[in-house]
């Protein structure tokens, strides 16, 4: 990966930091670096972990790199980088105080983010465990500021102050309770934005005699401040450095968990949760213009969920079974509507509205595990689920929802070698808008599926599994409007799927994958329980190779894929002929080509090689390669009429189709130094 695809101030800190470290230090990391091609993109990628003594200090490195190039219909390429670096040095000596410095270096190169920050601050651990750390520092964020028509988007740098702290409480016992907790705050005044985040966890736990309460409590507030212009309904004036608004975001969430189990007879335990979170979010426009028209507006939700359950337990047989509800409320809110004129405050105020909602669920659960002897297991699980979901007047989403869950299935192992997995699942869903303006959506989807499997393993060396399943989903209208046909569907799907691996010896291994998909799609006659169809689509694939080798390894194999369906609008290239059939040519002597769409059925082909090789460097490092190559071929058979004269010349491009060679490359490498 060159250093060129780094942002300036990464690559510098890379070099340095390399030439500066005593040799002995540079041998305690990892490095990582890749480089793929697939298809229409490259990517680079890169990281390395570093952790040394350098000093009398302890030096923590880690670089995450990546870098996407996408090749675009002009044959141009796109670039998207992200890099994070991430630098903590901390002072080796064992005492109750320490100096500790931190640095963060972030880049973003498709929003044109560069976001930097060092701070030093004291480690106080009072006690083993219990750390506390404030620090403080210069940040600095430079990012594209509020576009102005006609003029090239403006790069603001801004710098200032930050200010932290740490905090970091190991479980230990407090008053017969078994607590933990972690937190950090963040405050940077980076005129003239701000940015800031407080965030805290929290959790406690006691057992009385035999029941066992958890509390967990997360708290976070947020603020990010972004440039934009100072209004959308200002988009034709020339806005200057003063009409340039800032948009301020602040967000403070609240999580609280309670769980109880209480074991009341051998085996048998009962448990509770309950769980409440809010969310509270506001976003204030600052500095801006007298005359400029914005929207401050307030995002509120709130949710609360509990669950009671038992559990048995005893002699191999498992049984668990639950009912849990909740409710979910979110609403929005134009906080500054009496500063705006009234059409454009109740336009938005009337947008804001139709995300809100109301939504209340209950579900029954039940899971079932018994053994049959020492070769069977049988195993079953069901849910019910019922949702409500209320809406403003405005919004057409307000429905009720059913849900139901099933499967059954059985394990029988024949004998050492052969095991047999059955299973059937089933599910019925409704769903009934109550708005009479998406009423004609309501629907019941019905869906029960066989999969039936056997694995052999006759030897350590030989290993062999053959799944299958049968699926058969129906989708039907509750009614179905005057003068408009019913478009209730039914697809049906036979699949199979194969899969071998055999150890050859002396470090040779062969495995293999098939599978083949059989999905047909028709219109559902559910009076009669019979369907018109409409499309049939399979798909054929299968990867075969083999590897070798047992310290420096290889692997070579074929892979293969083919999918037919049917294409309303299939279109072909062809050649133009003549009345006398020979193919007309422009003036400069090549062939005259037009296009014609036809209804046809549509055939995909790939096949390709594949390969990798996988070298060791040394203890914990190694360099792979991975390629293959795919040889796409489109082509299809069209069905109608086709142009007189022309016919046969159509249905030989229409065969013949269109190839395309496509190659990929995958380098991966992997360091310990």
């Amino acid at each position: 990966m060159p250093l060129s695809r780094l942002p300036p101030v990464v690559a510098v800190a890379l070099v340095g930091l390399a030439a500066v470290l005593p040799a002995s230090a540079r041998q305690a990391g990892q490095y990582r670096a890749g480089f793929e091609r697939d298809v229409n993109r490259y990517r680079w990628s890169g990281g390395m972990v570093l952790s040394v003594p350098v000093a009398g200090w302890r030096l923590d490195v880690s670089e995450e790199f990546r870098s996407d190039a996408y090749l675009l219909f002009d044959d141009r390429l796109s670039f998207r980088d992200e890099n994070a670096l991430h630098l903590d040095a901390m002072q080796a000596a064992r005492s109750p105080v320490r100096l500790v410095v931190r640095g963060r270096s972030n880049w973003y190169s498709l929003s044109r983010v560069l976001a930097q920050s060092l701070a030093g601050g004291l480690l106080w651990e009072p006690f083993r465990g219990l750390r506390l750390e404030p620090s403080a520092g210069v940040v600095m964020d430079r990012r594209p500021g509020a576009s102005v028509p006609g003029e090239p988007t403006p790069m603001r740098t801004d710098v200032g102050p930050g200010v932290g702290f740490r905090l970091d409480v190991p479980r230990r016992e407090v008053g017969g309770y078994s607590v933990e907790a972690a937190g950090s705050a963040d405050w940077h005044r980076i005129q003239p934005r701000r940015a800031g985040a407080v965030r805290l966890r929290a959790d406690a736990g006691r057992t009385f005699e035999r029941t066992t309460v958890e509390a967990e409590v997360f708290v976070a507030s947020v603020r990010r401040d972004a440039y934009q212009a100072a209004s959308f309904l200002n988009r034709d004036e020339a806005l200057s450095r003063a009409a340039e608004s800032i948009e301020s975001t602040r967000s403070d969430t609240m999580t609280a968990t309670l769980r109880v189990d209480a074991p009341v007879a051998e085996g048998f335990t009962l448990g509770s949760r309950v769980i409440l979170s809010a969310n509270d979010r506001a976003i204030r426009t600052r500095r801006a213009p007298t005359e400029a028209l914005f929207f401050d507006t307030d995002f509120r939700r709130q949710s609360a969920e509990a669950e009671v359950n038992a559990r048995y337990a005893k002699g191999g047989v498992e049984l668990r079974t639950s009912i849990e509800g909740g409710a979910e409320t979110e609403r929005r809110t134009l906080s500054n509507e009496d500063d705006l004129p009234g059409p454009q405050a109740a336009q938005k105020r009337d947008l804001l509205r139709q995300a809100d909602y109301d939504r209340g669920f209950v579900t029954l659960r039940m899971d079932v595990r018994v053994p049959v002897g020492r070769r069977i297991i049988l195993q079953a699980d069901g849910s019910a689920n019922g949702i409500r979901q209320d809406t403003p007047v405005i919004n057409s989403d307000d429905r009720d929802e059913a849900f139901y869950s099933g499967r059954v299935g059985m394990l029988y192992r024949v004998d050492r070698t052969v095991d047999v997995d059955l299973q059937l699942f089933g599910t019925w869903y409704h769903t009934v808008y109550l708005k009479s303006a998406r009423s004609a959506e309501n629907n019941v989807q019905k869906s029960i599926r066989l999969r039936p499997a056997v694995r052999w393993r006759p030897s350590r060396a030989t290993r062999m599994e053959l799944s299958s399943e049968v699926r058969a989903t129906y989708t039907v209208e509750d009614f179905v409007l005057p003068g408009r046909q019913p478009t209730d569907q039914a697809a049906r799907e036979m699949r199979y799927d194969f899969s071998l691996e055999q150890d050859l010896g002396k470090g040779a291994r062969l495995a293999a994958d098939a599978r083949y998909s059989d999905l047909r799609l028709g219109r559902f006659l559910e009076d009669v329980f019979a369907e018109i169809p409409y499309d049939t689509l399979r798909t054929y694939g299968g990867w075969i190779r083999l590897r070798t080798g047992s310290r420096m390894t290889g692997e070579i194999g074929a892979r293969f894929f083919m999918r037919t369906d049917f294409d309303r609008s299939a279109t072909v290239r062809y050649e133009r002929t003549g009345e006398d059939g020979s193919i007309l040519l422009d003036p400069e002597g090549r062939p005259v080509t037009t296009t014609i769409s036809r209804p046809g059925r549509r055939t995909i082909m790939q096949i390709g090689p594949t390969c990798a090789v996988v070298v060791p460097l040394r203890s914990g490092a190694f360099l792979r390669f991975d390629g293959w190559m795919t040889v796409q071929r489109v082509s299809a058979k069209l069905y109608g009429d086709l142009p007189e004269g022309s016919e046969e010349v159509i249905r030989r491009a229409a065969s013949r189709g269109t190839r395309t060679l496509i190659p990929n490359l995958a380098v991966t490498m992997q360091w310990t130094f």
